[in-house]
């Protein structure tokens, strides 16, 4: 089944819907406690092909938007999944790596890093309104 112009619709949508719902957050000084939410050091970056460094998951989001397929599949296949191990290793993600790893197409990557990020979000703004 060739999937076109709905699915990059869906995944443009849950990626505004991201960007408002930080918007709308009050702005106040936070020290990150979940990785996921974070940026990474440098010596744990993943390198792209060409050369260029993924140091947050927001970073990888947005390169899953315009990656070839082709550069997809030379991360992805079906003995491994290079982004799911980044997650895994360097932001302690183990769920979300193990749902990756069940994933083999490029937006439906996208998608499952944006919900979980929206997941993230949620929790965490529930938790500083509580407090």
């Amino acid at each position: 089944m060739k999937r076109g112009k709905p699915l990059r619709k869906t995944g443009q949508k849950i990626k505004n819907y991201v960007k408002k719902a930080i918007r709308k957050v009050p702005k106040i000084k936070v020290t990150i406690t979940k990785k996921i939410l974070g940026k990474t050091p440098e010596k744990y970056s993943f390198s792209l092909q060409d050369g260029r460094k993924l140091q947050t998951v927001y970073e990888l989001i947005d390169e899953l938007e315009t990656m070839s397929e082709e550069n997809f599949k030379h991360f992805v296949t079906n003995a491994e999944n290079h982004f799911a191990n980044w997650i895994e290793h360097v932001f302690s993600e183990k769920t979300l790596a193990e749902e990756m790893r069940h994933i083999h197409d490029r937006i439906d990557t996208q998608r499952a890093l944006l919900k979980h990020l929206v997941r993230e979000l949620t929790k965490h703004h529930a938790t500083r309104r509580k407090a």
